[in-house]
């Protein structure tokens, strides 16, 4: 499912917080049953941090939730409350972007799996998501 990389912009509702990704142009996204996930109804596609970056001073209106281990950091707009990214537990070197606060056109597929976040180990160790926080080499 390789494609190109391109730059992919989005951000959060009240456009406090914007930011760019770069990502393939086909991308798995996972949607998580975790108990967070599943009441935000999350979908993410995970990128390397060093393909992530936030622009302007999105900085200054962010906060973080964190619950349970707090690998993950679950980050949210001060002003509107989107999550329109976060540091997953999986991926603590990466980011995920949240899907729906991608702006449009940038995408030429998605394909969509499940994560088994009610059952966090099992799914971690048989997805190989880890590894979609790793830069591969060409």
């Amino acid at each position: 499912m390789e494609s190109q990389l391109v730059m992919h912009s989005g951000g959060c509702h009240c456009r406090k917080v914007r930011w760019h990704a770069r990502a393939q142009t086909s991308i798995v996204a996972w949607k998580c049953n975790c108990s967070d996930c599943s009441m935000r109804g999350n979908i993410h596609f995970v990128v390397p941090r060093e393909r992530f970056e936030l622009l302007g001073d999105s900085e200054e209106f962010l906060t973080t939730y964190t619950f349970g281990t707090h690998m993950a950091k679950h980050t949210f707009c001060k002003v509107c409350g989107i999550t329109s990214f976060y540091t997953p537990r999986s991926n603590p070197d990466g980011i995920a972007v949240t899907l729906r606060c991608l702006d449009p056109g940038s995408l030429s597929h998605v394909e969509i799996r499940h994560a088994d976040g009610k059952n966090w180990e099992k799914f971690f160790e048989e997805s190989g998501i880890a590894s979609e926080s790793k830069i591969r080499s060409a």
